[in-house]
């Protein structure tokens, strides 16, 4: 009983130690990030106020802007003098970016699930997916425009073609990928295909479409963005290529941060659903 009593008290300590150990290493991550992120904006504030770089590099405030230009400039969108201006056009791209986002994750899964489990079937349709995928996206955004109208159906459709094709080859290489030993021994224990889509081909297929999701959520946003380019009138897109046609580098670039900073966001929300869902799995249960 003390054995095993003392070999429960070292257990618990060696948890206790890695457990410092992480929270040690995240803190020193997060302080490098921060540190990086200084270092840059104190460049770049300091080089557009240097006459030597504004005049020998591309460091000139009128087109680069200053950090603390676009901190005053997001500041008067959000609590100055033009407080709410932001929050509609960023409502506009988060919408469309979502729902684009939703839609073509959905769907690539769906597709890619299925065609992985009918070779016959995916041979048949694989010139044809190389052939739609080997489309260039952002050069048919004018045509989606044109079908689909200046509104939230043609944000949603960018997005989706977008994301679509991601998911789309990362589930079908998911669900192929899975042993066929494995698979065989579920067919002994009497598992029938349905179930064995269900508790093998499923969960192989989502830890592969989740290496996927960040690309995604960044080519939804850019997506929507480059639609809002072409015709709109709301959204960060709409801001950006407002501020091109006036030639106002700060409202430039405060719309950059502000969709840098939203891409930043809704990846770790997906890393945090990714860590939930796929707890069973060895990169994460650890």
């Amino acid at each position: 009983m003390a054995t095993m009593e003392h070999t429960a008290s070292e257990l618990r300590h060696q948890v206790e130690v890695r457990q410092r150990a992480i929270r040690a290493e995240r803190v020193q991550i997060v302080a490098w990030q921060v540190l990086i992120l200084v270092a840059l904006l104190g460049f770049w504030e300091w080089s557009t106020r240097t006459p030597w770089f504004v005049e020998h590099s591309i460091m000139d405030p009128f087109f680069v802007s200053r950090p603390s230009d676009i901190a005053r400039r997001l500041y008067d969108w959000v609590l100055g003098a033009k407080a709410g201006y932001l929050w509609p056009h960023l409502a506009s791209t988060l919408w469309a970016t979502l729902l684009g986002l939703v839609v073509g994750v959905a769907s690539g899964f769906a597709v890619g699930l299925v065609l992985s489990q009918s070779r016959r079937l995916a041979r048949v349709l694989n010139p044809y997916v190389i052939a739609l995928n080997s489309l260039p996206r952002i050069a048919l955004v004018p045509l989606i425009t044109m079908i689909f109208g200046l509104g939230l159906g043609s944000k949603i459709v960018t997005a989706w073609f977008m994301v679509f094709f991601l998911v789309f080859f990362n589930t079908f290489k998911g669900s192929q990928s899975i042993e066929r030993e494995l698979v065989d021994f579920c067919r002994t224990l009497g598992g029938s295909p349905r179930q064995i889509t269900r508790t093998v081909r499923v969960p192989n297929a989502l830890a592969w479409a989740f290496t996927a999701l960040p690309n995604a959520v960044s080519f939804a946003l850019i997506g929507v963005v480059i639609c809002e380019f072409v015709g709109s009138t709301k959204g960060m897109g709409y801001l950006m290529i407002t501020s091109l046609a006036t030639l106002n580098a700060t409202d430039m670039f405060t719309s950059v941060v502000v969709l840098s900073a939203v891409g930043v966001i809704l990846v770790t929300v997906i890393r945090r659903v990714e860590r939930h869902l796929l707890r069973w799995s060895p990169e994460f249960s650890s």
